[in-house]
């Protein structure tokens, strides 16, 4: 096929280019939670400027948990304090209780993301408190939420498969969107913890949630961990299903304390140049995200998670790029 006839083709199969996504990057919380050598604030701001100078609208900053359990964001406080440097941003913060959600506020942060799991034994591990539990509390949550103005979108751990209770039910998931919806209606953010799902259960539970609940498609977000390397596969399962808000971070880093086996997060980078692709527009720069990638693998323990960046910058992730042969016939 000629290359003329080769973009004529895919131009009629890609969306119109007003079509948005939004991304929601998560370094500065998901990305960083579970790296053991400490990242300094300055390093925190300089990346999130980074993240800001490319385009992102829609930052995750920390996290509002007891120091002793995920030190890496011991510095909440201090980090909320420069957030003001980046005016036409929304900061969020990830809380997992009453107590994080009083801190949160107090430090400025309007809009917070509170945490349970589909799978009860996780939300025990991981927030020492059962599933019902957790619920009860967002239910007070909700009610501080209300009062303060805070914009409060829920994020169910563990949604597609736990590490300890296996393969989770559409239906399992939906009994846990919906005791959260019965409380209010907020934005459901489905996380696949462990990178286990497959597009299929990706498409089997946003058609079980919107025709059971009657959740529009901008009620719903996803974050997917790519462990298994599905993350993309499950991003354009979602996106068939209507879905326009993607969790990410900057060169794949992240992981749970709690979750045994979880790798980093979808690459922004790499979800970007994903949709970029297909024709949705998502506002960013890509080599400018590229630096911040680059900056952010730097406090990484592990080597690089996306494919991006060594795609474009082999020499940033210890590759040293060799020359193709010409082979003599």
């Amino acid at each position: 096929m000629p290359d003329e006839q080769l973009v004529l083709h895919r131009r009629q199969k890609v969306p119109s280019m007003s079509e948005s996504v939004r991304i929601v990057d998560v370094t500065p919380r998901d990305g960083l939670q579970n790296e053991p050598n400490p990242v300094s604030t300055q390093d925190k701001l300089v990346l999130i400027q980074k993240l800001v100078a490319s385009g992102i609208k829609h930052i995750q900053a920390t996290s509002f948990v007891h120091p002793k359990w995920v030190p890496q964001l011991a510095d909440a406080e201090a980090v909320s304090a420069q957030l003001h440097r980046f005016p036409g941003v929304q900061f969020s913060a990830l809380i997992p209780n009453l107590r994080g959600y009083e801190r949160a506020v107090a430090a400025g942060i309007r809009h917070l993301e509170f945490v349970v799991a589909a799978s009860d034994t996780f939300n025990r591990k991981n927030l020492n408190r059962s599933k019902s539990e957790s619920l009860q509390l967002l239910a007070d949550v909700g009610k501080k939420a209300e009062r303060d103005s805070v914009v409060l979108r829920v994020g169910f751990s563990t949604c597609f498969h736990c590490p300890f209770e296996g393969r989770i039910s559409a239906r399992a998931l939906l009994s846990a969107v919906r005791s959260s919806r019965e409380l209010g209606t907020w934005r459901a953010a489905l996380c696949d913890t462990d990178g286990m799902a497959f597009p299929d259960q990706i498409t089997e539970a946003l058609v079980l949630l919107k025709e059971e609940l009657k959740l529009a498609p901008g009620e719903l977000a996803l974050h997917f961990h790519d462990t298994y390397g599905r993350a993309l596969a499950n991003t354009l399962a979602g996106l068939k299903e209507g879905v326009r808000e993607f969790d990410a971070t900057a060169a794949g880093l992240g992981g749970c304390p709690y979750c045994p086996g979880a790798s980093g997060n979808v690459a922004t980078e790499d979800l970007v140049a994903f949709l970029d692709g297909m024709g949705y527009e998502t506002g960013i720069d890509l080599e400018k995200l590229l630096d911040a990638a680059q900056f952010a693998s730097r406090f990484s323990s592990r080597p690089y998670q996306g494919h991006l960046l060594r795609a474009k910058r082999a020499g940033a992730c210890g590759v040293t790029p060799t020359a193709a042969k010409a082979e003599v016939s």
